[in-house]
């Protein structure tokens, strides 16, 4: 279950990418997660992502996700369509809620509803929500994976295991409560007040980042291996700067996962050739920033630990979210 892995997004996804044409600037690579296509003043960029990994909220994950794409490929989020599949039990209130918490994440973050699609299928035994957004970029400047380079800089913001957090909390609330408090879950729950990277993302474009990523499914290790193996680059970061909110050590913890492969839309990962500025900046803005690690010429990804001692990483994780639903016999998801 989950993502696909790179090995096999480079075999059977991306051979196939139809025609080639004079206005696509840049189309579907490992560690790129929106095309951008010239339209004359201005470029277009495009992306498109489900949410799979919870029903709670999922109106609000949905517009997170393809607007935090939007904003790593440079674009100022204009709008999105939205594609609802609801299972057969289903009835009107669901499909309010799912639209209320779309229009309120829309309205924060300043991208329009464009239109869409909603019904209620026997395909599915849980609601599917596939989202498709939209976005202007100008020319100058546009951070892409493909700029990354040797002795670039890696800057995270807020933490890791952001969005798995609060899912993990929304799905096991009454496990945790028990185990925790309500309370705690309470603050877990509230990661979701975390998840948009735009407002950090337009502070970094402004200091000319080679290339901005979301961490979502895989977590950061995830993210940092998609960004390294499609250019035959490696990473070494350190664990002991790498910041891990006291909410997530507990359930990554209660769950036996490592939160550097836990789903985490709310991190943002800048890499860049001048840190110091960007750090002053996000400071100025109240926004949590950290240097975690450097890009290097070698195709070794590195995870220096706590202990002083190395850590190879060879192959992209899959999610820990996706770990806990398979394997998981005393707790039942959704």
């Amino acid at each position: 279950m989950g993502k696909i892995c790179p090995e096999k997004l480079l075999e059977l996804v991306f051979p196939y990418q139809g025609k080639n044409r004079k206005e696509v600037i840049y189309n579907a690579s490992l560690g790129r997660d929106c095309g951008v296509v010239d339209c004359d003043e201005d470029l277009i960029a495009l992306t498109c992502d489900p949410i799979t990994g919870t029903s709670t909220h999922i109106g609000s994950f949905a517009v997170h996700v393809v607007a935090n794409d939007l904003i790593c490929a440079g674009a100022d989020p204009v709008g999105l369509l939205i594609s609802i599949v609801l299972p057969h039990n289903s009835d009107e209130s669901q499909i309010q809620l799912i639209m209320k918490d779309v229009d309120l994440t829309s309205k924060k973050i300043g991208i329009a509803v464009l239109g869409g699609h909603t019904e209620i299928s026997e395909v599915v035994h849980r609601t599917l929500i596939h989202c498709f957004g939209i976005g202007r970029v100008k020319r100058d400047n546009i951070p892409d994976v493909e700029k990354v380079q040797p002795g670039d800089s890696i800057i995270i913001t807020k933490g890791v295991g952001i969005e798995g957090t609060a899912i993990l909390a929304n799905l096991y609330h009454a496990q945790l409560s028990n185990q925790f408090g309500q309370s705690f879950v309470q603050k877990a729950q509230d990661f979701m007040t975390m998840l948009s990277i735009v407002p950090e993302g337009k502070i970094a474009l402004k200091h000319a980042p080679h290339c901005l990523h979301d961490a979502t499914e895989g977590g950061l290790l995830g993210a940092l291996w998609e960004v390294c193996a499609g250019q035959n680059l490696g990473f070494i970061i350190q664990e002991q700067s790498i910041p891990l909110r006291p909410e997530t050590k507990t359930i990554c913890d209660f769950f036996q996962i490592d939160p550097l492969k836990l789903i985490s839309s709310g991190t943002l990962i800048i890499f860049t050739p001048h840190p110091e500025p960007l750090l002053e900046a996000f400071q100025k803005a109240s926004i949590p920033g950290y240097l975690i690690g450097k890009i290097t010429d070698s195709s070794d990804k590195i995870l220096d630990l706590n202990n002083g001692k190395n850590e190879l990483i060879e192959s992209c994780p899959q999610d820990e979210l996706w770990r806990i639903i398979e394997k998981s016999t005393d707790f039942t998801p959704f």
